[in-house]
């Protein structure tokens, strides 16, 4: 900035005279002032202009278009049917009761409130003895039903575990072959050991032949089979073997003594029984032998 120029009042920096300058104004010219609103020529103050009114008359709507009346059916032909005579009854005319069935009875007033007061009856509630009753008497029979499936399906395990009886009938003197040995009764006998406490029973004494047909029949002179006597009806009596074999080889025969206590009366009428064990003889269940005297 040149030195030769002095700021004015107005903080502008003013050239020397007649010297030009760019950011010097020029001189403003005075303007008068002139109406801008509302216009010169309103002659109120509103500022919207009025509607024309014209009073000739209005011409009518158009008319709404409407559907097309919708266009009519021919009616259906007549049936053409043979002239009936009109003295002529019908044929599927058939006379009128006689006399005319009675009318139905109508039902009185007493009766139209009798269901209404059986179905108030019936709502009533039931008495706090009669509920106990009926849930004991449940309560009692869905326990006697649990126990009889228990019971059923107990008893059908057990019959699917225990093994029939298989009873086979072996004639007098005769050798039959029963798990892993053949049997053979030699004879019944009075025992010399009787006991004189029981004078009602007799000691009899059996003599059994028993042969192994393998190795396993070796283990019937420390495990014997099980013995019994049996009457005519269906009684039994255990018998005891009071001397085994020492050994049982393959095919050599050994020698079985049994010892039975049984009623004096029945000493000649019992049979020797031959079960697979002691066990099963007193279930009696599984393989049998039945030897007749």
């Amino acid at each position: 900035m040149r030195r030769d120029r002095k700021q004015d009042d107005t903080g502008v920096f003013r050239p020397p005279s007649g010297e030009p300058s760019w950011f010097t104004p020029g001189p403003r010219l005075p303007r008068p002032d002139t109406r801008v609103w509302p216009p010169p020529d309103s002659r109120n103050s509103s500022t919207m202009p009025i509607p024309v009114v014209d009073d000739a008359p209005q011409a009518p709507p158009p008319p709404i278009p409407q559907a097309p009346p919708p266009i009519p059916q021919a009616p259906p032909p007549i049936p053409q049917t043979p002239p009936v005579d009109a003295w002529a009854a019908p044929a599927d005319a058939s006379p009128p009761p006689w006399p005319p069935p009675p009318a139905p009875p109508q039902a009185s007033a007493a009766e139209d409130e009798a269901p209404e007061r059986q179905v108030r009856r019936r709502r009533r509630p039931m008495p706090a003895v009669a509920r106990f009753g009926l849930h004991l008497f449940g309560a009692v029979g869905l326990s006697a039903a649990f126990l009889a499936v228990q019971g059923y399906d107990a008893l059908n395990r057990y019959d699917s575990r225990v093994q029939k009886a298989e009873v086979r009938y072996v004639a007098q003197g005769m050798t039959v072959k029963l798990q892993n040995a053949e049997w053979k009764v030699i004879g019944f006998a009075r025992s010399p050991q009787q006991d004189p406490e029981t004078p009602d029973r007799l000691m009899l004494q059996i003599e059994l032949e028993g042969t192994a047909i393998n190795d396993d029949g070796k283990y019937y002179t420390t495990s014997p089979p099980g013995f019994l006597l049996t009457d005519t009806r269906g009684r039994s009596w255990l018998a005891l073997p009071s001397k085994t074999p020492k050994e049982m080889l393959p095919g050599i025969p050994g020698r079985f003594t049994l010892l039975s206590a049984v009623p004096t009366e029945l000493a000649d009428q019992v049979e020797l029984e031959l079960w697979t064990n002691q066990r099963q003889a007193l279930e009696r269940t599984g393989p049998a032998l039945h030897f007749d005297r």
